[in-house]
């Protein structure tokens, strides 16, 4: 029996406070435009690695935390991720970095922090925070070890432009799985390398004929044509 992942994407589209201060072009990147796509590579990676998944919060709205909690105790996952980034008073500043986060007391909880983390780590080099404990809500109400991930902080200029990166999501995504997969003694499956384009073997030059005209005129029409157009031109004479 395959081992079940249930995967949080922290907070919604909507939730007050959770963006970033103003980026210097203006915009503002709200937290859920990483924790969704970041949580849905999550799931793609799993799934490869052949583990079930069930996404708790898997909108743009704002699902209640003990909605959450209930839809992984009642699907009985084996274990819990809740994925998110961080911010310090929410104005710009040095600070940043990577941590995760278990339940106080419990073993099995550390340990899946700890492998999570060193991957983190490890796949994004970012500093360090280390693993700590909290009482958030998602970590005392599961059932099952229970981790939370802050995986940079958007009130950092240059980790905010991280968020939405597609590469930084695959990246994070990509650790967490290693960890979740260290943790549980599976196997991970990486994703396959795309197979390279096969070229023509040699100098293999092919061409293209578009007319042919009994009056040489009408050749030197449609040639000039093409000229006009950007395409290389030549006229062949052949008796019949």
């Amino acid at each position: 029996m395959a081992y079940k992942v249930a995967i949080d994407n922290g907070h919604g589209y909507n939730t007050a406070g959770k963006r970033t201060p103003k980026m210097p072009d203006g915009r503002v990147i709200r937290e859920w435009e990483f924790n969704h796509p970041t949580a849905k590579k999550l799931e793609a990676e799993l799934k490869r690695c052949g583990l079930q998944t069930v996404m708790v919060s898997d909108t743009k709205d704002d699902t209640p935390l003990a909605t959450r909690v209930d839809r992984a105790n009642k699907a009985k996952a084996d274990i819990f991720v809740s994925i998110h980034y961080n911010a310090f008073k929410g104005v710009w500043g040095s600070h940043g970095g990577i941590e995760a986060f278990h339940y106080p007391g419990s073993t099995k909880g550390k340990k899946l922090a700890e492998l999570v983390q060193k991957e983190l780590v490890k796949a994004t080099g970012l500093r360090n925070r280390g693993v700590k404990t909290n009482n958030f809500y998602v970590l005392r109400h599961t059932k099952m070890p229970a981790i939370l991930c802050e995986c940079g902080f958007m009130d950092n200029l240059e980790e905010a432009k991280l968020m939405v990166d597609e590469n930084y999501q695959q990246k994070v995504a990509e650790a967490i799985a290693k960890g979740i997969c260290s943790y549980l003694g599976v196997k991970y499956v990486p994703k396959p390398e795309p197979k390279p384009q096969s070229k023509p073997a040699g100098n293999v030059l092919y061409k293209v004929q578009v007319g042919a005209f009994a009056q040489r005129e009408n050749a030197e029409r449609l040639a000039n044509e093409l000229k006009k157009k950007g395409y290389s031109t030549y006229i062949v004479k052949e008796e019949r």
